[in-house]
């Protein structure tokens, strides 16, 4: 019965954020070159994110406040982790973007270069395909714990942000480094500065 609901639960979230994501690429931008790029992300402080995570931080802090000073220090920590999931999702929109233009052009030509950037760029797209989806699935649980009624909160534990270190078996730190490292990658095959400015940005 649990198999089942959980099931259900994984893909009914499936679904949703494949409406979702394309309702946003109704909208997106038009032919997203490596011109377009760089100047459209965001700042994803990677090491920041990484850190709401740690276990032993929240530990800590738990032991040493008072249940309404935690649940004060953690409702910021929980808006600061839906910030941060925006900018580094929004990243991901951008760079799924730029790969599937990478790929359709180079699928067009045939070389063996061609072929090799074509692979790099799909990559890439699996990539940040990956995090939008740990993205989404995130979001939701963090807009939950954020609606709670006021009235609700002394009565509920504050949840753990460690939670969220793992959904469905997507760890958001590997995910996101492997995305940064498939974009660098295909950066490369342009200039080292354009990789360097691509990389920082992220």
């Amino acid at each position: 019965m649990m198999f089942d609901l959980i099931t259900i639960f994984f893909v009914g979230s499936t679904l949703l954020f494949a409406g979702y994501t394309a309702l946003k690429f109704l909208g997106k931008f038009p032919k997203r070159t490596i011109e377009d790029v760089a100047p459209f992300l965001r700042p994803g402080e990677a090491d920041e994110f990484e850190a709401l995570l740690d276990p032993a931080l929240e530990v800590n802090f738990r032991l040493r406040l008072s249940p309404s000073e935690f649940r004060g220090w953690q409702r910021k920590r929980f808006h600061l982790m839906r910030e941060y999931l925006l900018r580094m999702s929004h990243n991901a929109l951008v760079l799924i973007e730029w790969g599937n233009m990478e790929a359709a052009e180079q699928e067009a030509r045939d070389s063996i270069p061609c072929r090799q950037r074509e692979l790099l760029a799909r990559e890439l797209v699996q990539a940040a395909t990956e995090f939008r989806l740990y993205s989404f699935l995130a979001l939701i649980k963090i807009r939950f714990w954020l609606v709670l009624p006021s009235s609700l909160s002394p009565l509920v534990s504050p949840p753990s942000l460690t939670r969220l270190r793992h959904l469905f078996g997507i760890n958001p730190v590997a995910s996101y480094a492997r995305l940064k490292n498939a974009a660098g990658v295909l950066g490369e095959l342009y200039n080292l500065d354009f990789q360097h400015d691509l990389l920082a940005r992220l």
